[in-house]
């Protein structure tokens, strides 16, 4: 009798467990659909932006700014990179350069990027401090 109780029990909590795994599911979904369309939004708010040489916009309301930043991003370094500069700096030393290669197997092997890097333009939003504090 008690094992159909636990058989009965654990069914219902399945169901609850993948009823709520759908649900998830469900809003992970729409989730998704919002940040794309934020992405696409936000591409037209930079574009003013740039176009108009501002940096934020202060939101009516006091619901914040929203402010366009630059950031430069430094491609990893790659095992051709490492290569090439330890036989630059050590062309007459092969034995080094072959002694630190060794060292460095680990590094997966890549395509060599840009070494400037690349920079990318983010929107960001900032939300104002709330003031509601009590020590009572």
């Amino acid at each position: 009798m008690e094992n159909t109780e636990d058989a009965t029990q654990i069914r219902e909590t399945l169901r609850e467990w993948i009823g709520l795994d759908d649900q998830i599911r469900a809003l992970q979904t729409q989730i998704k659909g919002l940040r794309d369309r934020k992405t696409a939004l936000g591409g037209n708010v930079l574009e003013f932006m740039q176009g108009n040489n501002l940096d934020n916009f202060v939101i009516e309301g006091g619901v914040g700014t929203i402010a366009k930043s630059t950031r430069t991003v430094r491609p990893p370094l790659r095992r051709s990179a490492i290569r090439t500069q330890l036989l630059l700096q050590f062309a007459d030393q092969p034995q080094r350069v072959a002694e630190a290669l060794r060292a460095i197997e680990g590094i997966q092997e890549g395509d060599d990027m840009s070494v400037g890097g690349t920079q990318r333009v983010v929107l960001s939003r900032r939300l104002p401090r709330t003031q509601n504090i009590n020590l009572q």
